[in-house]
Parts: structure tokens; C-alpha cells; sequence
């Protein structure tokens, strides 16, 4: 199952981003962004729930090496449910996952929405968790979806490792809200990657880790009791296909060819567009405006909420890593 940890933090990061070792018994690594201790909790909750579930499916029937859902069919209904199973049980905050239409449906173009609302008081969202697990020593996962944005909302699109370690991981822990984001984990015997939209956010050294573990997939909307709802992400494709390319017997997402190129669809850019920003307009004396999940060296100029600001050491930048944050990476000027 692929796993990665985290590089180097910066010394000074905002509680969101810190970073939460989880190790499964088998052996391998998982990196899970958490902003609490609560919710380590949540997480491990999470994953001990999903992974007895694949635990006992395997007794059922084999791993496979592929899989893909495209979220065809008709407006209003459920998933395909000889891919999907709904957990329906009560969050420790009183959330209820349900398997009603009201919390999961397609849109009749292709989607899968998630909605998390409160009814009268009562809170409910959708969990749902891929009837098959998987087992592929090189291969990708990727997902293309627009989480929402407000605190206390939580998406997910976890690998659960089948093993007693129960471990996961959240590819959605750092999403960027409000639009369209495809975001993938590849690895190889060799070498573990996570990127959004194309862009290498982590890589690591696999060397040693045992890639081929029997996973799941768990997607899901959180919300605690914070939150402001109703709440919707929308789900466009989820695949796991070979690490070079190959779907097996899995049926590819029609959408895989917006995902490959995302740069030709508006609804692919990995975060706010000059045009969202005044500050944010280019001119011939104004630096790039500074966005999440880019490479910036050492000495380069940024501009950010009107000012201008020195990147004082390399790195990729992450949600939260806003210049007026970190001022161990930036100088204003």
C-alpha cells in the first residue's frame, strides 16, 4: 500500500498542518495531516472501521489490481452499489453517516455529491467504502474533486490498510477548497508521490517499504459541530489504475482526459487566479502572487495581500504556508 511521510517542516506552522506519524503493524508509514489530538482519534476511529470491513470482504472474494468509478447514472440516484458499501454509523460528535440520497447522490452529469447537513438538529453526512481492496505493487491513485471550504469541515479520500495496523491516509487532508482539484499518490518499489493537479507536492524514497499491502478506498464528509451546513463536495472520478497507466480490467473515467491536462480546464487551476485577487493582477513591475503547492527558490519575490515579500528558503508551498505566516520562509520588503 503506498505511503509517504512528510518533509521537513518549517519552524513555524499553523496547528492544521502539523504533522501525525501513524505506522501500520505490517511495517509501512502513512503521513496524516491533523489539526488535534481529537482528531488522531477520529482518524484511527475512522480507519479501524473501514479496515475491518475490507478484513472481511477479503474473506469474500480476492484483492483486485484496478478500479474506477465515473459516477454515471441518473439524477437523484445512489451509487453503484457493486462498488460502494455506506457505513452508517455515529461519529463521537454526534454526526450520523446514512446511506440516504439526501447525503449521497449523483447529479445526473457525471458527479457524486457529498452533502453534509442538520435537520431539526440532527447532523448527518455520507461515508462510503469501496466493496473491493486492492493490491498492486507500482500503481496510482487519483480523484478529481471540489471539497468545501469553512472550519469544521472535513473531506476525505482515505487508503486503509487491511492489516491490524489499521493505518491511513487522507489524500483531501490539505485539499484546497472552492473549485476542482485532481489529487493523485503514485508509487513504485522505489519511489512514493503525492501531487495535486500534476504538481509534485511530496516524493519519497519507497526503498524498503513493502508497496503491494492490501488497501481500500473511504470517502467521506465530515462535519463537527462548528461546522456551518449544509455542506457539499462533489466527486467527479476516483481511479486506481498501474503505475504505467494501465487500467486492467477497470473501466477508465471518462473525465481522465480533463485530469491528465488540467491545465486546459479553468476548473483544474490548484488555487486562486489573479482574477480572484486585485493584489493578485500581473504587470510588467508586479512579482507572481504567491499560491499553494508551488516550487519556490531561495532569493525569488512574491507578491501577497499587496505586498511584496523574499523567499528566504526553498521550498513547496502548502496551504497555510502564506507569506504572512511563515516568516521563517519570508521577508517582507
Amino acid at each position: 500500500m503506498p505511503r509517504h511521510s512528510a518533509p521537513q517542516q518549517p519552524s513555524r506552522l499553523r496547528p492544521r498542518l502539523l504533522v501525525t506519524l501513524v505506522v501500520a503493524a505490517t511495517g509501512l508509514g502513512f503521513a496524516i495531516y491533523l489539526p488535534s489530538r481529537n482528531d488522531t482519534a477520529d482518524a484511527s476511529e475512522r480507519s479501524r472501521g473501514a479496515a475491518g470491513f475490507l478484513r472481511e470482504r477479503n474473506r469474500e472474494r480476492p484483492p483486485v489490481d484496478a478500479f474506477a468509478d465515473s459516477f454515471d447514472g441518473k439524477s437523484g440516484s445512489t451509487v453503484d452499489p457493486g462498488k460502494w458499501a455506506f457505513a452508517t454509523n455515529r461519529a463521537d460528535n454526534g454526526l450520523e453517516f446514512s446511506e440516504s440520497t439526501r447525503n449521497a447522490s449523483l447529479d445526473g452529469d457525471g458527479k457524486l455529491v457529498l452533502t453534509a447537513r442538520s435537520d431539526d438538529g440532527n447532523r448527518t453526512s455520507a461515508r462510503l467504502l469501496t466493496k473491493d481492496s486492492f493490491q498492486r505493487e507500482s500503481g496510482v491513485l487519483e480523484a478529481r474533486i471540489k471539497v468545501p471550504g469553512g472550519d469544521g469541515i472535513e473531506p476525505a479520500l482515505e487508503l486503509v490498510g487491511t492489516g491490524r495496523g489499521d493505518a491511513a491516509i487522507n489524500l483531501l487532508a490539505t485539499a484546497v477548497p472552492g473549485d476542482f482539484h485532481t489529487y493523485a499518490v503514485s508509487w513504485t518499489p522505489s519511489t512514493i508521490t503525492l501531487t495535486v493537479d500534476g504538481a509534485d507536492v511530496r516524493k519519497i524514497d519507497a526503498a524498503g517499504v513493502r508497496t503491494d499491502q492490501q488497501f481500500g478506498l473511504a470517502l467521506s464528509l465530515r462535519a463537527r459541530n462548528s461546522a456551518t451546513l449544509p455542506a457539499n463536495m462533489v466527486v467527479d472520478f476516483v481511479k486506481i489504475a498501474g503505475a504505467d497507466g494501465s487500467d486492467g480490467d477497470a473501466t477508465p473515467a471518462p473525465s481522465e482526459s480533463a485530469s491528465a491536462q488540467p491545465s486546459e480546464s479553468p476548473s483544474a487551476e490548484p488555487s486562486a487566479t489573479p482574477s480572484e485577487s486585485p493584489s493578485a493582477t500581473p504587470s510588467a513591475s508586479t512579482p507572481p502572487y504567491w499560491e499553494p503547492f508551488k516550487p519556490y527558490t531561495a532569493g525569488q519575490v512574491l507578491s501577497f495581500e499587496g505586498a511584496n515579500y523574499e523567499v528566504l528558503e526553498a521550498h513547496t508551498s502548502l496551504p497555510g504556508w502564506e507569506p504572512t505566516a511563515l516568516p521563517s520562509l519570508f521577508k517582507k520588503l
